[in-house]
C-alpha cells in the first residue's frame, strides 16, 4: 500500500484499482480541493478506480463540492465507511445529491463491508 498526501487529505492506494481517502479532521471541502483530489486521482490510478471515503474524521463539504466530486469519469463505485451516526447522515446527505444518482455509491458503517462491495463485481 502506498500513501500519497495532498493539501487536505491521505489517498491510500490499496490496490491498482481501489484507493482509501482520509479528509483532514475540521476541514472545509471545497471546489478547488476537488480538483485538487481528482488531479491526484488521476495521477495514482491510470484507469477507471473506486474509492472509499473514510469518515471517521469529522470534517464538512460545500455543496458545490459535493456536486462535483462524483462528475470524475474514471470513478466506478464510491463506499463510504461512517462509523458513527453524524458521519452517516452526512454521508446519506452527500449520497443523494443529484450528482451522485448516476454513481454506484453505498454508504456502510462497517469499513470491511465497505470493501467486500467495492472489490466484488
Amino acid at each position: 500500500m502506498k500513501s500519497h498526501k495532498i493539501s487536505f487529505a491521505r489517498i491510500d492506494r490499496l490496490s491498482p484499482i481501489l484507493g482509501e481517502v482520509f479528509v483532514d479532521h475540521g476541514t472545509e471541502v471545497d471546489v478547488k480541493m476537488v480538483d485538487e483530489i481528482h488531479a491526484a486521482f488521476r495521477s495514482i490510478f491510470p484507469s477507471s478506480f473506486s474509492v472509499l471515503i473514510n469518515k471517521s474524521k469529522a470534517y464538512s463539504s460545500h455543496l458545490d463540492a459535493l456536486e462535483k466530486f462524483g462528475l470524475l469519469a474514471e470513478l466506478d463505485k464510491i463506499a463510504v465507511y461512517a462509523p458513527n451516526e453524524l458521519a452517516r447522515i452526512s454521508a446519506d446527505f452527500s449520497a443523494a445529491i443529484p450528482s451522485s444518482e448516476s454513481l454506484d455509491i453505498k454508504v456502510f458503517s462497517e469499513r470491511d463491508e465497505a470493501l467486500d462491495w467495492l472489490t466484488s463485481s
